[in-house]
């Protein structure tokens, strides 16, 4: 076999169809197994296993390459014949029953953490074949008499993993997906937290705080009207007018006012909430309550209105769950604004769960009167900027460039003498940065697949189609920044590495950096194009952050996979995840800060811990129970 033929293998299977693969692709093979890996069917009792067989998944795992089963068969004799033959070991995540095979394949590959593009799948049945097609997009597939190709390829190939390290790493992983976490189940968690909303309607006394939530909420601004406090207070005065704030509370603290709305002849003028409480279904709470009014969505929001049932773990009452007591975690021994949290508004979803967030200051993603989303005040590129660059440069590029804020250059992180920052640096795996072309000042905007200075971008970016940020674009202003601006692209693993090595340099010495990691996982209801291979950049990243965290004193890594079991992991959106995820990211937080500090947890007790969990085991079977009743 020529090289061209190792690289991309021809062959035609016995309807005739012209089987294609491209070995340096391949990162799993799926194994169908009656007439695919051994001769015979299982059910009958005679089965043979090719010489060419075994060696094949041996080489593939000699060389990284995994293995895996899917097969529609009884899984117990499937797993006793195999283990019989001393060959079990070598396959991971096996899909072994009498299902279809198509969505079968899809959640395997899924569950790995994978894209079908680098999977072969290998079965005697054409029918079986097209299907696996059908519902994964590029997957490599093949009968067979392709397997003698393959083992060539194999035998030729000069990767070498000879103490098994990928198919470790993925028995790991398999065993994380079957175990799987207490906190698996949302529901339950949210049962157990004794979440009490009210509904109060003094809203002129609340004028400030209101018009707070509306200038800085975005992923929950399902109208996007900007309203100042004097705007507001005509709205609210309007007899026409029916308006309410929504407050909220749960066993772990009082989250305070987390929701407005106002509505006029039946139709909602504002609808906005805050992300802290996002994933606790707030919104569709109260959507519900007030009986799904009229509602014009502005923009993109990240909460799905259509159930149009009321939550059943948010209490309207004096109803309670649980002893109430509080779980959240307190760090002693510390003053106020010691820690700083700097990244994605998602994080403060941790804030529920510790008990002084007076020790906390944040820097979030933050809205401008003018509609203008700042998303970007973690991206290192502009925690760097911020201490490079002199006010005149940080001033120049603001009045140049009508879509930023002196926010994204905020150097506080420098001057405030932190003890611990933590930083999420997921912003860098999305933004496109931009340079003025003669002095190279920098900042970051927008998704890099639409650069602001490619002509191919304008139409897009002025009729909206693209995220914007909630910047009006025109062909003026488009014309002008190109002029002065050059896009370098999104941050690289090596750019970021770099800009944490100048962060970590120039705070306190005994300041810590505890760098937040992105996710890994495949998300498989992602919708988003920029977000497609987002679990690759993200492993990319995160390994070079890794090796930095293992050079460099003072960096600490606050790594999300370890929390992450499944698909029910997520909460709508590739970043955003359910509570319990939250609520250990907290409790890995507060143990942080006291090892770096020398505080003291307040740890519940086993014995208490122990009715916790059995609470939230029958927290589920509790509510439908309760539910079927009130129904009644």
């Amino acid at each position: 076999m020529d090289t061209e033929d190792k690289q991309s293998c021809g062959a035609c299977d016995s309807k005739g169809e012209l089987i294609m693969y491209e070995f340096e692709k391949i990162k799993l093979v799926i194994w169908d197994l009656d007439e695919t890996f051994w001769q015979g069917t299982v059910t009958e009792g005679n089965i043979i296993v090719p010489e060419n067989n075994v060696k094949l998944i041996k080489r593939l795992t000699d060389i990284g390459i995994v293995n895996s089963i899917c097969s529609k068969n009884d899984a117990e004799n499937v797993k006793a014949r195999l283990e019989q033959m001393g060959l079990w070991e070598y396959f991971v995540f096996p899909s072994v029953n009498w299902e279809p095979k198509g969505q079968r394949i899809k959640t395997l590959i899924s569950d790995m953490q994978l894209r079908a593009p680098n999977v072969l799948f290998l079965d005697d049945n054409h029918s079986n074949r097209e299907e696996a097609k059908y519902f994964n997009e590029g997957i490599m597939v093949a009968d067979p008499d392709e397997i003698e190709n393959l083992l060539s390829d194999a035998m030729d190939s000069t990767k070498e993993d000879k103490e098994h390290k990928r198919l470790k790493q993925y028995k790991v992983l398999e065993e994380k997906h079957t175990a799987k976490s207490a906190y698996s189940s949302n529901e339950a968690f949210l049962a157990e937290s004794n979440i009490k909303l009210e509904i109060k309607k003094d809203c002129l006394n609340e004028l400030k705080r209101i018009e707070d939530l509306i200038l800085r909420a975005n992923q929950l601004n399902f109208t996007k009207v900007r309203s100042s406090a004097e705007d507001l207070a005509k709205t609210l005065n309007d007899p026409a007018v029916s308006a309410g704030y929504v407050s909220v509370k749960d066993k772990f603290g009082d989250y305070g006012i987390v929701g407005f709305y106002a509505m006029k002849e039946n139709k909602l003028l504002h609808f906005v909430f805050s992300c802290r409480t996002l994933g606790m279904g707030i919104e569709q709470y109260t959507y519900n309550y007030l009986g799904r009014p009229e509602l014009e969505i502005v923009g993109e929001v990240i909460s799905d209105l259509s159930s149009t049932e009321l939550p059943h773990w948010i209490n309207n009452d004096d109803e309670t769950v649980g002893d109430g007591a509080s779980g959240t975690m307190s760090i002693d021994n510390l003053k106020a604004h010691t820690v700083l949290i700097k990244g994605p508004c998602d994080l403060f979803q941790v804030f529920p769960y510790i008990s002084q967030t007076e020790l906390f200051d944040t820097e979030f993603t933050y809205s401008l009167p003018n509609n203008l989303t700042i998303e970007s005040t973690g991206h290192t590129t502009h925690v760097v900027e911020a201490l490079r660059l002199s006010e005149e440069q940080k001033k120049r590029v603001i009045d140049e460039v009508p879509f930023t804020d002196i926010g994204i250059y905020n150097d506080n992180i420098y001057k405030k003498g932190y003890k611990v920052v933590f930083l999420s640096i997921l912003a860098d795996a999305n933004l496109g940065v931009y340079r003025r072309k003669d002095t190279g000042e920098r900042f970051a905007f927008i998704e890099y697949l639409h650069p602001v200075t490619d002509r191919a971008s304008w139409p897009g970016l002025i009729s909206g189609e693209y995220n914007c940020a909630g910047f009006k674009f025109t062909e003026e202003i488009l014309e002008e920044f190109s002029e002065q601006y050059e896009f370098i692209g999104r941050n690289s693993p090596e750019q970021i590495v770099e800009n944490l090595r100048y962060i970590r340099k120039n705070l306190p010495e005994d300041c810590l950096l505890a760098v937040m990691l992105g996710g890994e996982m495949y998300y498989e209801k992602n919708t988003f194009e920029a977000y497609k291979d987002r679990h690759i950049v993200h492993k990319n990243i995160n390994g070079a952050v890794r090796k930095l965290g293992e050079e460099v004193l003072g960096i600490r890594l606050l790594d999300v996979n370890k929390y992450l079991v499944d698909q029910s992991s997520f909460y709508d959106h590739f970043n955003h995840y359910i509570k319990p995820v939250y609520y250990k990211l907290a409790e890995e937080m507060v143990s942080i800060v006291n090892e770096h500090t020398g505080s003291k947890v307040k740890k519940t007790s086993k014995a208490k811990m122990v009715v916790i969990k059995i609470k939230e085991a029958l927290a589920p079977y509790w509510y439908k129970v309760r539910g079927l009743l009130k129904r009644k």
